[in-house]
């Protein structure tokens, strides 16, 4: 589905709901045609002219946002200079998603998550390690020119350590990626996340203050985007203060996560590997703050 949102500008979202393993995209037509992101299935770029399409511009390496890649045979894909080394090798690709801390954390094999999950018809690639070629990188800042616009790389590390958005500000458009604004709150339960980051990332689009947010998993936000924000991060800061109330008895990682403060309906796996992973984000931030200690290895506690 295109919806147009300034002359030249459209979001593609895919038929079904935007959560994984879709996101939405945006799309810039101009005299070098440009989109960002490429996972919204293969039925929603039906009506883009997907085979002249000049440039691509990857906000993070999660399957979500790139299993669409092969639609795009001209395109140059680009990525945030944090992430890549993730495109190119399999062993940084495990270590950006935390697999290599899986049997410490989880205690059993790990599954291969599309055999936990199975994938609708439309998501024409698996998860997992895949060889990606880039053209190029772009850093926080970086402007990029498609001939009569122009957006700006916006570095928002946190739910990744190389996530981006895309500020194309003459129309006062922000692609925020997966800072998403959903009720839930922020993913952010892979060894590339950081509670800190996030948290600043959030403020940057506050400061940013665009007319209209355009997210990987929600429709198009132009009203009341500020408390909008506000209320996102809500969600992490409450969470830590559970934790650090949890904390005034010494807790290993896994009995915090038993408490279900991430994910109270595990359904799998994956989820319950998530949840750990998140919790971990926290202690290493409240370590980092100095707000916890910890007195023994692997058992975290309130100073």
């Amino acid at each position: 589905m295109l919806e147009k949102l300034a002359p030249n500008v459209w979001m593609v979202a895919p038929e079904a709901k935007p959560r994984y393993p879709y996101s939405n995209s945006l799309y810039l037509e101009d005299d070098q045609s440009l989109i960002i992101d490429l996972g919204a299935g293969a039925r929603a770029y039906a009506d883009l002219p997907c085979a002249d399409i000049d440039l691509a511009l990857i906000s993070h390496f999660h399957f979500d946002h790139l299993h669409g890649d092969s639609l795009f045979p001209r395109a140059n894909l680009m990525a945030g200079r944090q992430e890549e080394a993730v495109y190119r090798d399999q062993v940084e690709y495990i270590h950006f998603h935390g697999y290599d801390l899986w049997q410490e954390i989880m205690g059993i094999e790990r599954t291969a998550y599309g055999q936990v999950v199975p994938l609708p018809d439309d998501v024409i690639a698996q998860p997992g390690f895949r060889e990606i070629t880039l053209s190029g990188t772009f850093a926080d800042g970086d402007i990029i020119d498609t001939g009569k616009m122009s957006l700006r790389a916006v570095h928002l590390p946190g739910h990744t350590a190389g996530h981006y958005g895309f500020y194309l500000e003459k129309q006062g458009i922000l692609f925020s990626g997966d800072i998403d604004l959903v009720a839930t709150g922020p993913w952010y339960s892979s060894a590339s996340a950081d509670v800190g980051d996030l948290i600043a990332s959030v403020d940057t689009i506050r400061m940013i203050d665009p007319l209209m947010l355009v997210s990987s998993h929600r429709r198009v936000q132009t009203d009341n985007i500020q408390e909008q924000l506000k209320m996102y991060i809500k969600v992490v800061l409450e969470r830590q203060n559970k934790i650090i109330e949890l904390l005034k008895q010494p807790h290993t990682l896994n009995a915090l996560a038993e408490y279900g403060l991430v994910f109270p309906g595990r359904h799998n796996m994956y989820e319950i590997f998530w949840e750990r992973m998140t919790i971990r984000n926290h202690l290493r931030h409240l370590l980092r703050e100095g707000i916890i200690t910890e007195p023994e290895p692997g058992l975290y506690q309130r100073k």
